[in-house]
């Protein structure tokens, strides 16, 4: 994504730091140690090189509440903390009132019970703990609240219990991505089985790896991206009103529009980057307002479902909810014409030709099939972002299955007959084309 390189920069920048102070010679030892808890004072010498929102930055990266380490967590609620992973109800109660604790007793970095409970929609706990008279707007030293946490985890009862306690969405500006979901970016493997391709992804499942970092981002696009669609209308049908543009980097940014997000000079600089390849390629039909346009809709929620499988009822909800940030039309011209029929064009001559490179056969087909039912006439467009993002969809779809093809040992053939030079129509046993 353009401007993503603001963020990696800014990562970068920690790792240099550790070799620069690392590298010191004998004669000069400053050894600063680096960590998610160092405090930067203003004038320090460390404040030279890294600043106390790039260390706070790191630490949220990594931070994990479901971690086993006991180093930092209040000695007195260890056993408490270890309750509210069971999920026991009756032993998280009895602990609190055996020892004399608040609801809100603070267990490690901020975090409270009920961040747990929520964390691991524990319902139970959770209502006792609201009984009790747990603060369920308290945020811990990251920033995240119990409902912040609930909806990293798609705590469905949890969050609706929240709600009922007066938790508002605009409160949760931030989650976390512990669970990681299907998206044409990390399929594993192929099951050819006749004219079908089953796909499997990578990621299905709670990611456990205590060492990985969680991320951090948007609350709503995190939950577009992971197609959470019970979620979803719940909060929309809270009334809450989701920023339709989005930058996910150190620093979450949102908006309204794009220069909410970035300043105009920022906005051109980084448009500047890419401004002479656009130029190049529109020739004299370069358009200034489309090629904002595009950059826009690039940080979009939209832009999210591209990659996600199953999209269409999640992009109902945001049309339905009159989401802002779609394609404009000129846009969506734009790619029907230098993309979509262009590819329509090629695909139709190199079969007619007959110059189908065999080991690029499945790739070929599906993408001259996607080409053939929705470009096929030069001076089309698409009739709207329906057609416009179940395009880019599907083309998305055939680009993963390409990569994992290439890589050989990630496909399966189903039966001894079954090859890569398969003509395939379904995918997961649905119409490629529907």
């Amino acid at each position: 994504m353009k401007l993503s390189f603001i963020s990696s920069l800014k990562f970068i920048n920690l790792i240099i730091l550790t070799l620069i102070l690392s590298s010191c010679d004998d004669n000069n030892k400053s050894h600063f140690t680096v960590t998610a808890d160092t405090v930067i004072k203003p004038g320090s010498e460390i404040s030279k090189y890294v600043t106390q929102d790039e260390i706070n930055s790191f630490g949220f990266r990594y931070w994990d509440i479901d971690n086993n380490y006991t180093e930092f967590v209040n000695p007195i609620a260890i056993p408490l903390r270890d309750a509210l992973k069971q999920k026991n109800t009756n032993k998280v109660l009895s602990y609190l009132k055996d020892n004399n604790l608040s609801a809100d007793i603070q267990i490690e970095d901020g975090t409270t019970p009920i961040m747990y409970s929520s964390f691991y929609n524990d319902i139970n706990t959770t209502n006792e703990l609201i009984k009790l008279g747990a603060d369920v707007h308290k945020k811990d030293k990251y920033g995240l609240s119990p409902m912040a946490y609930a909806i990293s985890m798609n705590s469905i009862d949890v969050v609706k219990a929240l709600i009922n306690s007066g938790v508002k969405f605009e409160e949760v500006p931030l989650t976390q991505g512990y669970i990681l979901t299907p998206s044409y970016r990390n399929i594993e493997k192929l099951v050819i089985d006749g004219d079908n391709i089953e796909i499997i992804y990578k990621y299905n499942n709670v990611q456990k790896d205590y060492d990985t970092p969680k991320g951090y981002g948007y609350m709503f696009d995190d939950i577009v991206f992971k197609n959470w669609l019970e979620l979803a209308k719940i909060i929309l049908d809270s009334g809450y009103k989701p920023y339709p543009y989005f930058f996910n980097g150190d620093e979450v940014l949102v908006g309204n529009s794009i220069y909410d997000i970035f300043p105009k000079e920022e906005v051109n600089n980084a448009m500047d980057i890419e401004l002479e390849e656009y130029k190049n390629q529109a020739g004299d039909n370069f358009d200034l307002k489309l090629f904002i346009d595009d950059f826009s809709y690039d940080y979009s929620l939209y832009k999210v479902l591209e990659n996600v499988p199953n999209h269409e009822p999640m992009l109902n909800l945001l049309l339905e909810h009159n989401i802002s940030g779609q394609p404009s039309k000129e846009l969506m011209k734009k790619v029907y014409d230098s993309e979509c029929y262009d590819d329509y064009v090629w695909h139709s001559k190199t079969k007619e030709n007959k110059g189908i490179d065999k080991n690029y056969e499945i790739f070929f087909t599906l993408r001259l099939k996607l080409a053939q039912s929705m470009c096929s006439d030069k001076n089309g467009t698409f009739n709207n972002i329906k057609d416009y993002i179940y395009y880019k969809n599907r083309r998305n779809l055939t680009d993963g299955i390409v990569g994992i093809i290439n890589s050989g040992d990630k496909v399966i053939f189903k039966n001894p007959t079954d090859t890569i030079y398969n003509e395939i129509n379904t995918i997961n046993g649905k119409n490629f084309i529907e």
